[in-house]
C-alpha cells in the first residue's frame, strides 16, 4: 500500500486522505431551487402535476406546462377547479346575461301596446340595446388582458341587473330606449366568455382533437343559448301566468324582468369566489409572484387592431350581428306578419336561438379538424362557405309565404349563422397570441355594429325587404376572408403554411395515431386477445420508446413546443 501523501501547512506535516462526504446545509434559496427542480421533473412525467408556480398541486385534466398550465382535455361532466369550473362558470354567465339582455324583447310588442308606440320607436330601443355593446366589448378586451375575466363578468352581470329589473317603470318610449341602452351592458360579457376558455385551454390541439378552439365553441353556444331561452321563459312561460294572475297583460310584463335581474344578480356576487381567472390561479395571485407580465391597457388596445382583425370584425357582423337581431326581431317579426300571440311567436323565436345547442360548437369543431389537414387555409375557407350558406338562406327567408316555410328556413339559417361564429373564433387566438383579450374584444364589437346597422333596416324597412338587404350583405361579407393574412399561416387562396407550422401538423397526426395505436393495445389486452398482445409487442420493440411515450402533451420536446409556438 502506498504511502500517504504528506502536505505541509503551516510548517507542520497533516495526512491528506482520501475525500469525506460532508454533509453542508443548504440555505432556504438552494432549497426552493432544489424544490421547484423535483417539481418540474414530476411535470415532465405527469401531465396532471401543476406547475410549481400554481396555487394548486394537481389538476383534474392533464395540462400542457409549456403553455401557463392550460388543459389539454375537456370533461364536459367535471366541475372541478380550475379548468373545467372556469369553462362552466363562463357560459352560465354569458346564458345569464344573454337573459337579462333581452329580457324586454319579447315583450315589446306588451309594452309597445301599453304605451302606444310605433314600430320604429320600439326598434329605436332595440337599437340603442344593441349600440352599447359596442365599445363596452372593445374596452373589456383590455380590460381581461390585464385583470382577467372573473372580476369584469361578476361586475357587468351586477351592473346590468339593475336596471333589467327596473323595465316596470318605463313609461315612454325615451324611457324604454334609455333604459335598454344601460341594460345592453350585458352585451360585454362575450368577450370574457371567449377570454376565459382561452386562458384555460391550450390554443394547441394536442390531445384528442380538443382545444380552446372547442373550448370557445361550448362556452358561446351555450351561452347564447340564453337568448333561445330568454324567448320562451319571458314570452311562453312568464308573462302569461303573470297576465292570468293579476288578470292584466300590463301588470304581468312590468313585473317579470325583476326575476331574470334577481338571478344574474345573485350569480354575479357568487362569481368570484368559486372560480380562477387562470390555471395557475387569479391575475392578483400571478403578478405577486412574477408568472405573468403587466399588460399596458393602450398597448393592448393598440396592439389587437390590425387588419386581420377588421376584417373578423365585419364577417362577425354579418353571423353574430344577424343572431342578435333575430332576438329582437323574431317575436315582432311573427306578430306582425302572420299574426301570432306573443306566447305562440316566442316559442318560434326560441326555436333559432336553440340551434347554439350545437351549432356553434360545431363550428369551432370543424374548423379545428380542418386545421389539422388543410392549416389555416381550412379554416378560412370553412367560415367563407358558413357565411355564403347563411346569407343565401336569408335571402330565401324573406321570401317564404306560409309559416311553415319560415320556420323551416329560419333554423337551417340559424344553424349556419351559429356555425360561422365558432369558426370565425377558431382564426381569432391566431390573431395575437399576447393581446388575445383586445382581438376578442374587437371583433366581438363588431356583432353589435351589424346588429344596429341591420336594426336600422328593420327600423325603417317592411321585414321582406330588410332580410333581403341583410342576407345581401352577409354574401358579400364572405368574400373579405381572402384578405386575411395570418403570418407563418396560408390564406385563403395565396401563400403557403411555413416549415415549422407544417411540422408541428405533421407531428401532431403522427401523436394522434400513436394514441390510437395504443388505444388498440389496450383493448388487445384487455379482451386477451393472444395474437394482438404479439403483434403490439412488436411494434413497440421496433419503436424508439421516447416516440411511444409522447401521448401525453408534456412529453412532447422543447424543440417541437417552440415550432408550436411559431404556429400560434
Amino acid at each position: 500500500m502506498a504511502e500517504e501523501e504528506q502536505v505541509e501547512v503551516d510548517d507542520k506535516r497533516v495526512p491528506q486522505g482520501p475525500p469525506t462526504n460532508v454533509n453542508v446545509p443548504l440555505d432556504p434559496l438552494e432549497m426552493e431551487n432544489l424544490r421547484i427542480r423535483q417539481q418540474w421533473e414530476e411535470c415532465a412525467v405527469d401531465a396532471t402535476r401543476a406547475s410549481p408556480n400554481s396555487k394548486y398541486d394537481r389538476y383534474d385534466i392533464p395540462v400542457d406546462h409549456l403553455d401557463g398550465d392550460r388543459g389539454t382535455q375537456i370533461k364536459l361532466f367535471s366541475f372541478k377547479r380550475p379548468h373545467m369550473r372556469g369553462l362552466h362558470c363562463a357560459w352560465i354567465s354569458f346564458f345569464l346575461a344573454f337573459m337579462i339582455w333581452f329580457a324586454p324583447a319579447p315583450l315589446l310588442k306588451e309594452i309597445g301596446d301599453t304605451l302606444d308606440l310605433t314600430k320604429a320607436e320600439l326598434w329605436t330601443s332595440s337599437i340603442t340595446n344593441d349600440c352599447t355593446a359596442i365599445f363596452t366589448r372593445i374596452i373589456m378586451g383590455p380590460v381581461c388582458d390585464n385583470f382577467g375575466a372573473r372580476i369584469p363578468m361578476a361586475l357587468v352581470l351586477v351592473v346590468s341587473a339593475i336596471p333589467t329589473a327596473m323595465v316596470g317603470l318605463v313609461n315612454s318610449a325615451t324611457s324604454l330606449a334609455v333604459l335598454r341602452f344601460f341594460i345592453g351592458i350585458a352585451g360585454s360579457s362575450f368577450v370574457m366568455s371567449q377570454f376565459w376558455p382561452s386562458r384555460m385551454f391550450s390554443r394547441y390541439e394536442v390531445h384528442n382533437l380538443q382545444s380552446s378552439r372547442t373550448a370557445n365553441g361550448i362556452v358561446g353556444g351555450w351561452g347564447n343559448l340564453g337568448g333561445a331561452w330568454t324567448q320562451v321563459f319571458m314570452g311562453t312561460i312568464l308573462f302569461p301566468a303573470f297576465r292570468d294572475y293579476y288578470g292584466s297583460s300590463e301588470s304581468s310584463w312590468r313585473t317579470i324582468c325583476v326575476i331574470p335581474a334577481a338571478m344574474a344578480l345573485v350569480w354575479g356576487l357568487l362569481l368570484p369566489f368559486i372560480s380562477d381567472d387562470a390555471p395557475m390561479g387569479n391575475y392578483r395571485y400571478m403578478k405577486k409572484n412574477g408568472t405573468m407580465d403587466r399588460i399596458f391597457f393602450t398597448t393592448s388596445l393598440r396592439s389587437g387592431a390590425t387588419r386581420n382583425t377588421w376584417i373578423l370584425f365585419v364577417q362577425y357582423a354579418s353571423c353574430f350581428g344577424v343572431e342578435l337581431v333575430m332576438n329582437n326581431a323574431s317575436v315582432l317579426y311573427y306578430n306582425y306578419q302572420f299574426g301570432l300571440e306573443t306566447d305562440q311567436a316566442a316559442t318560434i323565436g326560441f326555436l333559432y336561438g336553440s340551434m347554439n345547442i350545437f351549432a356553434r360548437a360545431l363550428g369551432g369543431v370543424v374548423s379545428d379538424r380542418l386545421n389539422h389537414r388543410l392549416g389555416m387555409r381550412g379554416r378560412l375557407w370553412l367560415q367563407t362557405i358558413f357565411l355564403i350558406c347563411e346569407g343565401v338562406l336569408i335571402v330565401v327567408f324573406s321570401f317564404s309565404q306560409t309559416l311553415a316555410g319560415a320556420i323551416t328556413t329560419m333554423c337551417i339559417f340559424s344553424i349556419f349563422t351559429q356555425a360561422a361564429e365558432g369558426a370565425i373564433y377558431g382564426v381569432v387566438p391566431y390573431i395575437s397570441k399576447l393581446y388575445t383579450g383586445a382581438v376578442a374584444g374587437f371583433v366581438g364589437s363588431g356583432g353589435n355594429v351589424g346588429s344596429v346597422l341591420y336594426g336600422f333596416f328593420f327600423r325603417s324597412f317592411e321585414y321582406d325587404t330588410a332580410f333581403l338587404v341583410m342576407g345581401c350583405i352577409v354574401i358579400a361579407s364572405s368574400s373579405l376572408s381572402l384578405f386575411i393574412d395570418i403570418p407563418c399561416h396560408a390564406g385563403l387562396i395565396w401563400g403557403e403554411d411555413n416549415h415549422a407550422v407544417i411540422q408541428a401538423r405533421e407531428r401532431y397526426v403522427e401523436r394522434r395515431e400513436m394514441a390510437r395505436l395504443q388505444g388498440t393495445a389496450e383493448t388487445a389486452n384487455t379482451e386477451g386477445n393472444a395474437d394482438g398482445d404479439e403483434g403490439i409487442t412488436e411494434f413497440r420493440s421496433g419503436e424508439d420508446s421516447s416516440n411511444l411515450e409522447m401521448d401525453t402533451p408534456n412529453d412532447v420536446p422543447r424543440e417541437q413546443k417552440n415550432d408550436q409556438v411559431l404556429d400560434a
